[in-house]
This record gives C-alpha cells, sequence and structure tokens, in this order.
C-alpha cells in the first residue's frame, strides 16, 4: 500500500501535465489560481488588520503569510484542473478535501480577530447565557494555532490534490 501511494505521489506530475495540456483546464485552474491567491492575500493579513479584509490588508502582509496563499492559491488551481480535466475524461471527481482545507485556511483569520465570532457567541448568549463564556477562550485558541491550523488545510488541500491525480491517472489508462 505504502509502495503503491509512493508510486502515485511520483505520477502527480504526469497527471498535472495531462490536465494542463487540455487548454480549457489550463484556463479554468489559472482562474482559479488567481482568484485564490487575490482572496488568500486579502485574507490572511486580517489578524494583523482587526478583522478588516480588504486592499487595507495588503499592508500588513507578511512575507510568510504571501507564501501561505502562493501555496493555497496553486493547490486549488492545480486541483480545480485536475477535477475538470477528470470530469471531461468521465472520471469521478471529489474536491471535499480540497474545498475542506480552503475553508480551514480561512476560519483562523476570520475568527481570530474579527468581529464575527464575538456576534455569534453573543447570539447564542442571548438564547443560551452560558454560552457567553466562550468567546475568549476559542479566539485565544485560534491565534495561538493558526500556524497549525494552516499547515491542516494545506494537508487537506494536498490531500484532494492528490486524489484528483490519481483518478485522472486511472482515467486515462
Amino acid at each position: 500500500m505504502i509502495a503503491t501511494t509512493i508510486q502515485n505521489i511520483i505520477q502527480m506530475p504526469v497527471a498535472i501535465r495531462l490536465a494542463l495540456g487540455d487548454r480549457r483546464t489550463r484556463i479554468w485552474g489559472a482562474a482559479t489560481f488567481l482568484i485564490g491567491l487575490g482572496f488568500y492575500l486579502l485574507v490572511l493579513p486580517a489578524t494583523d488588520t482587526g478583522g478588516a479584509i480588504g486592499l487595507v490588508s495588503l499592508r500588513f502582509l507578511t512575507v510568510g503569510e504571501a507564501g501561505l496563499a502562493l501555496i493555497m492559491a496553486a493547490l486549488l488551481g492545480l486541483t480545480t484542473a485536475l477535477g475538470i480535466y477528470g470530469l471531461k475524461q468521465g472520471a469521478h471527481v471529489t474536491s471535499g478535501k480540497t474545498i475542506l482545507g480552503a475553508i480551514v485556511a480561512i476560519v483562523p483569520t476570520l475568527l481570530c480577530c474579527s468581529p464575527i465570532l464575538p456576534l455569534v457567541i453573543a447570539t447564542i448568549a442571548s438564547v443560551l447565557p452560558a454560552a457567553g463564556t466562550l468567546g475568549l477562550p476559542i479566539q485565544g485558541f485560534i491565534a495561538t494555532h493558526e500556524t497549525w491550523l494552516y499547515a491542516i488545510a494545506i494537508i487537506f488541500m494536498a490531500w484532494g490534490l492528490y486524489a484528483n491525480a490519481r483518478r485522472t491517472l486511472y482515467c486515462t489508462c
């Protein structure tokens, strides 16, 4: 099983080349990459802007956040290209892992330092008063473990890329 997994990982560039050889998948992959990159470049610095998302975020963008944005956008774009190519070839393509990774990637910045989580907890606390005490520990946990959450997001996105590459290779054989 491990040997098969390693062989599939080694074959991933072949699947990516097959998918990017098609004009339509190349366009969709590039569009997804550019949209994802723009989105991540604006969202990732939100922890430094007090939750503000927009062009103001670019002033606070660090090299590490730009690198994360580039990696996550590339994984998203390649997975999209492989998914579209697989669909064109008749493969059953799932992108649940990639979507889960994309969601996990934006959760820390949206919940850590923005007013979203306190508003949700305040709404819940209006119905259930004991829930109001949960606000600070959750935001503190997210802020403390933000790097690990990004790593988990990248792992999910890479897992989705691997699964779609594997399906693409089996579909073309």
